[in-house]
């Protein structure tokens, strides 16, 4: 769970719209079950890099 105290719309729009496109491709991978929790280390790091970036 991420808290943000951010105004900014285009920011909360851009973190979403690029942590969406690695969900996507996560889900694309064959060996993802759809449903399933994600328990990617990388994909944390990723989504917590971008709310740092936007938010």
């Amino acid at each position: 769970m991420l808290l943000h105290d951010s105004r900014s719309e285009d920011g909360i729009k851009s973190f979403f719209q690029e942590v969406h496109e690695l969900y996507i491709k996560i889900f694309l991978n064959p060996l993802y079950l759809p449903g399933s929790r994600i328990t990617s280390s990388h994909f944390n790091t990723k989504v917590r890099a971008l709310a740092r970036k936007y938010l």
